[in-house]
Protein backbone atom coordinates (compact mmCIF):
# COMPACT_ATOMS: atom_id res chain seq x y z
CA UNK A 1 0.00 0.00 0.00
CA UNK A 2 0.96 3.61 -0.35
CA UNK A 3 -0.23 7.16 0.30
CA UNK A 4 -0.74 9.43 -2.67
CA UNK A 5 -3.03 12.03 -4.10
CA UNK A 6 -5.58 11.42 -6.83
CA UNK A 7 -7.85 14.16 -8.50
CA UNK A 8 -11.19 13.71 -7.62
CA UNK A 9 -12.51 12.89 -11.71
CA UNK A 10 -9.92 9.95 -11.56
CA UNK A 11 -11.87 7.70 -8.84
CA UNK A 12 -14.24 5.05 -9.98
CA UNK A 13 -17.46 3.59 -7.86
CA UNK A 14 -17.16 -0.33 -8.22
CA UNK A 15 -20.25 -2.62 -8.19
CA UNK A 16 -19.78 -3.63 -4.39
CA UNK A 17 -19.97 0.14 -2.94
CA UNK A 18 -23.27 1.13 -1.36
CA UNK A 19 -25.35 4.37 -2.71
CA UNK A 20 -24.40 7.97 -1.74
CA UNK A 21 -26.14 8.40 1.87
CA UNK A 22 -26.86 12.24 1.65
CA UNK A 23 -26.73 12.92 5.12
CA UNK A 24 -23.58 11.84 5.54
CA UNK A 25 -21.36 13.78 3.13
CA UNK A 26 -23.61 16.77 5.04
CA UNK A 27 -22.26 15.84 8.16
CA UNK A 28 -18.68 15.56 6.61
CA UNK A 29 -18.84 18.88 5.22
CA UNK A 30 -20.35 20.65 8.41
CA UNK A 31 -17.67 18.80 10.16
CA UNK A 32 -14.79 18.95 8.07
CA UNK A 33 -11.18 19.51 8.91
CA UNK A 34 -8.73 19.04 6.52
CA UNK A 35 -6.47 17.54 9.16
CA UNK A 36 -8.44 15.25 10.79
CA UNK A 37 -9.66 13.52 7.10
CA UNK A 38 -8.41 10.03 6.59
CA UNK A 39 -7.24 8.76 3.43
CA UNK A 40 -9.43 6.83 0.93
CA UNK A 41 -8.70 3.39 0.16
CA UNK A 42 -8.57 2.74 -3.73
CA UNK A 43 -7.52 -0.05 -5.33
CA UNK A 44 -5.65 0.18 -8.64
CA UNK A 45 -6.85 -1.89 -10.86
CA UNK A 46 -6.75 -2.07 -15.00
CA UNK A 47 -5.46 1.50 -15.11
CA UNK A 48 -8.72 2.74 -13.00
CA UNK A 49 -8.83 3.58 -9.17
CA UNK A 50 -11.48 1.92 -7.49
CA UNK A 51 -12.85 3.33 -4.19
CA UNK A 52 -13.13 0.87 -1.05
CA UNK A 53 -13.70 2.64 1.87
CA UNK A 54 -14.36 6.73 2.15
CA UNK A 55 -16.20 7.47 -1.23
CA UNK A 56 -18.13 9.89 1.07
CA UNK A 57 -15.27 11.78 2.36
CA UNK A 58 -14.05 12.01 -1.00
CA UNK A 59 -17.69 13.52 -2.35
CA UNK A 60 -17.80 16.27 0.43
CA UNK A 61 -13.79 17.35 -0.28
CA UNK A 62 -15.17 17.30 -4.27
CA UNK A 63 -17.95 19.60 -3.12
CA UNK A 64 -16.47 21.76 -0.86
CA UNK A 65 -13.84 22.62 -3.54
CA UNK A 66 -16.95 23.94 -5.96
CA UNK A 67 -17.16 20.21 -7.91
CA UNK A 68 -13.38 20.77 -8.74
CA UNK A 69 -12.94 17.32 -10.62
CA UNK A 70 -9.06 18.23 -10.30
CA UNK A 71 -9.37 18.46 -6.22
CA UNK A 72 -6.22 15.97 -4.79
CA UNK A 73 -8.16 13.48 -2.82
CA UNK A 74 -5.69 11.92 -0.46
CA UNK A 75 -5.17 8.12 -0.81
CA UNK A 76 -4.43 4.90 0.46
CA UNK A 77 -3.90 2.42 -2.83
CA UNK A 78 -3.82 -0.68 -2.54
CA UNK A 79 -2.42 -2.74 -5.82
CA UNK A 80 -2.96 -6.69 -6.91
CA UNK A 81 -6.02 -7.14 -5.83
CA UNK A 82 -8.95 -8.65 -7.84
CA UNK A 83 -12.52 -7.42 -8.16
CA UNK A 84 -13.80 -10.09 -5.19
CA UNK A 85 -11.07 -9.15 -3.05
CA UNK A 86 -11.94 -5.72 -3.03
CA UNK A 87 -15.28 -6.58 -2.28
CA UNK A 88 -14.47 -8.61 0.80
CA UNK A 89 -12.04 -6.12 1.99
CA UNK A 90 -14.84 -3.94 1.73
CA UNK A 91 -16.95 -5.94 3.20
CA UNK A 92 -14.57 -6.43 6.23
CA UNK A 93 -13.81 -2.58 6.81
CA UNK A 94 -17.88 -1.26 6.90
CA UNK A 95 -18.39 -4.69 9.24
CA UNK A 96 -15.82 -3.62 11.52
CA UNK A 97 -17.25 0.48 11.45
CA UNK A 98 -21.05 -0.73 12.17
CA UNK A 99 -22.01 0.90 9.37
CA UNK A 100 -23.43 -1.29 6.86
CA UNK A 101 -27.64 -2.18 6.31
CA UNK A 102 -28.29 -6.07 6.16
CA UNK A 103 -28.99 -6.08 2.12
CA UNK A 104 -25.35 -4.05 2.01
CA UNK A 105 -23.01 -6.85 3.84
CA UNK A 106 -25.61 -9.12 1.90
CA UNK A 107 -24.46 -7.77 -1.18
CA UNK A 108 -21.01 -7.24 -0.47
CA UNK A 109 -21.15 -11.25 -0.04
CA UNK A 110 -22.36 -11.87 -3.60
CA UNK A 111 -19.79 -9.54 -4.71
CA UNK A 112 -17.15 -11.15 -2.79
CA UNK A 113 -17.95 -14.89 -4.13
CA UNK A 114 -19.56 -16.19 -0.87
CA UNK A 115 -20.65 -19.31 -1.66
CA UNK A 116 -23.57 -19.29 0.59
CA UNK A 117 -24.61 -15.78 -0.63
CA UNK A 118 -23.97 -16.58 -4.27
CA UNK A 119 -26.31 -19.69 -3.45
CA UNK A 120 -29.18 -17.39 -2.29
CA UNK A 121 -28.96 -15.17 -5.09
CA UNK A 122 -29.66 -18.17 -7.09
CA UNK A 123 -32.39 -19.41 -5.32
CA UNK A 124 -33.67 -16.12 -6.04
CA UNK A 125 -33.54 -15.53 -9.32
CA UNK A 126 -34.74 -18.99 -10.17
CA UNK A 127 -37.43 -17.45 -8.90
CA UNK A 128 -37.75 -14.70 -11.20
CA UNK A 129 -36.39 -11.80 -8.91
CA UNK A 130 -33.19 -10.39 -8.60
CA UNK A 131 -31.01 -9.14 -5.63
CA UNK A 132 -29.67 -5.58 -5.60
CA UNK A 133 -30.90 -3.48 -8.20
CA UNK A 134 -33.51 -0.98 -8.06
CA UNK A 135 -36.15 -2.90 -10.77
CA UNK A 136 -40.03 -4.10 -9.96
CA UNK A 137 -38.59 -7.56 -9.74
CA UNK A 138 -35.64 -6.83 -7.25
CA UNK A 139 -36.18 -7.82 -3.56
CA UNK A 140 -36.13 -5.01 -1.22
CA UNK A 141 -36.35 -7.28 2.15
CA UNK A 142 -33.56 -8.90 1.91
CA UNK A 143 -33.58 -9.77 5.61
CA UNK A 144 -37.00 -11.40 5.37
CA UNK A 145 -35.43 -13.31 2.62
CA UNK A 146 -32.52 -14.27 3.72
CA UNK A 147 -33.89 -16.13 7.26
CA UNK A 148 -36.83 -17.85 4.75
CA UNK A 149 -33.50 -19.03 2.56
CA UNK A 150 -31.77 -20.42 5.99
CA UNK A 151 -34.20 -22.43 6.69
CA UNK A 152 -34.07 -25.14 4.45
CA UNK A 153 -31.16 -23.85 2.18
CA UNK A 154 -34.07 -22.33 -0.24
CA UNK A 155 -36.09 -24.95 -0.76
CA UNK A 156 -39.14 -23.34 1.39
CA UNK A 157 -38.03 -19.74 -0.19
CA UNK A 158 -38.73 -20.90 -3.71
CA UNK A 159 -42.17 -21.83 -2.60
CA UNK A 160 -42.89 -18.57 -1.23
CA UNK A 161 -41.13 -16.47 -4.25
CA UNK A 162 -42.73 -18.73 -6.97
CA UNK A 163 -46.11 -18.13 -5.21
CA UNK A 164 -45.31 -14.33 -4.98
CA UNK A 165 -44.39 -14.10 -8.75
CA UNK A 166 -47.34 -16.16 -9.73
CA UNK A 167 -49.92 -14.06 -8.23
CA UNK A 168 -48.11 -10.69 -8.70
CA UNK A 169 -45.24 -10.11 -11.53
CA UNK A 170 -43.77 -7.24 -11.62
CA UNK A 171 -45.51 -5.81 -8.32
CA UNK A 172 -42.78 -4.57 -5.28
CA UNK A 173 -45.15 -4.48 -3.07
CA UNK A 174 -45.71 -8.50 -3.61
CA UNK A 175 -42.08 -9.14 -2.32
CA UNK A 176 -42.81 -6.16 0.91
CA UNK A 177 -42.10 -8.40 4.28
CA UNK A 178 -45.17 -8.82 5.55
CA UNK A 179 -46.58 -10.49 2.59
CA UNK A 180 -43.71 -12.86 1.95
CA UNK A 181 -43.85 -13.18 6.00
CA UNK A 182 -47.61 -14.17 5.62
CA UNK A 183 -47.63 -16.52 2.72
CA UNK A 184 -44.70 -18.73 4.47
CA UNK A 185 -46.72 -18.83 8.10
CA UNK A 186 -49.87 -19.92 5.51
CA UNK A 187 -47.60 -22.29 3.79
CA UNK A 188 -45.95 -24.08 6.99
CA UNK A 189 -49.67 -24.12 7.93
CA UNK A 190 -51.37 -25.58 5.12
CA UNK A 191 -48.39 -26.52 2.46
CA UNK A 192 -50.19 -30.31 1.72
CA UNK A 193 -53.89 -29.21 1.50
CA UNK A 194 -53.71 -25.92 -0.10
CA UNK A 195 -54.80 -25.74 -4.39
CA UNK A 196 -52.04 -23.79 -5.58
CA UNK A 197 -54.49 -22.44 -8.83
CA UNK A 198 -56.93 -21.50 -6.20
CA UNK A 199 -54.29 -19.47 -4.35
CA UNK A 200 -53.16 -17.61 -7.24
CA UNK A 201 -56.81 -17.15 -8.86
CA UNK A 202 -58.24 -15.32 -5.13
CA UNK A 203 -54.31 -13.82 -4.26
CA UNK A 204 -53.87 -11.85 -7.79
CA UNK A 205 -57.02 -10.32 -7.59
CA UNK A 206 -56.40 -8.71 -4.70
CA UNK A 207 -53.91 -5.80 -4.29
CA UNK A 208 -50.74 -6.83 -1.74
CA UNK A 209 -51.08 -3.05 -0.64
CA UNK A 210 -55.05 -3.37 0.49
CA UNK A 211 -53.84 -6.91 1.72
CA UNK A 212 -51.12 -5.19 4.05
CA UNK A 213 -53.86 -2.80 5.30
CA UNK A 214 -55.93 -5.03 6.20
CA UNK A 215 -53.60 -7.12 7.80
CA UNK A 216 -52.04 -3.75 10.03
CA UNK A 217 -56.10 -2.60 10.70
CA UNK A 218 -56.37 -6.94 11.81
CA UNK A 219 -53.24 -6.54 14.34
CA UNK A 220 -53.97 -3.08 15.63
CA UNK A 221 -57.17 -4.50 17.00
CA UNK A 222 -56.05 -7.46 18.48
CA UNK A 223 -55.05 -7.21 22.23
CA UNK A 224 -53.37 -10.59 22.70
CA UNK A 225 -49.53 -10.76 22.23
CA UNK A 226 -50.01 -13.90 20.55
CA UNK A 227 -51.28 -12.14 17.06
CA UNK A 228 -48.40 -10.96 15.56
CA UNK A 229 -48.17 -9.03 12.54
CA UNK A 230 -46.93 -11.74 10.51
CA UNK A 231 -49.79 -14.23 12.08
CA UNK A 232 -52.35 -11.16 10.85
CA UNK A 233 -50.72 -11.35 7.78
CA UNK A 234 -51.22 -14.98 7.68
CA UNK A 235 -55.48 -14.93 8.52
CA UNK A 236 -55.68 -12.19 5.84
CA UNK A 237 -54.39 -14.15 3.06
CA UNK A 238 -56.39 -17.70 4.33
CA UNK A 239 -59.31 -15.33 4.58
CA UNK A 240 -58.93 -14.34 1.06
CA UNK A 241 -58.37 -17.88 -0.26
CA UNK A 242 -61.00 -19.39 1.52
CA UNK A 243 -63.35 -16.94 -0.38
CA UNK A 244 -65.87 -19.49 -2.55
CA UNK A 245 -64.72 -22.73 -0.94
CA UNK A 246 -66.76 -25.21 0.56
CA UNK A 247 -64.65 -26.89 2.21
CA UNK A 248 -62.42 -24.30 3.76
CA UNK A 249 -58.89 -24.44 4.95
CA UNK A 250 -58.86 -23.80 9.01
CA UNK A 251 -57.13 -21.42 10.57
CA UNK A 252 -54.10 -21.95 12.68
CA UNK A 253 -53.95 -20.86 16.43
CA UNK A 254 -51.75 -18.23 16.76
CA UNK A 255 -48.36 -18.64 18.31
CA UNK A 256 -47.89 -22.03 16.53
Amino acid sequence: MAERTIPFGQLAKAGYNRGIRRSHVNKIKRNFREDMVKPVIVSFRNGRYYVIDGQHTALAIFELSGNDLNVPIKCDVRTGLTYEEEADLYYRINTSNISLSFGETLIGCIEAKDAESLRFRDVVESCGYVVGSNTNNSINALSTVWKLFKKDNGEHLTRVLSLTRACWPGNKAGVDSRILSGISMFLRQHGDEYRNEHFIKMLSAEDPKNLIKKADSLYAHMDSRAYTKPYCMYSTILTCYNTRLRNKLIQAQPGV
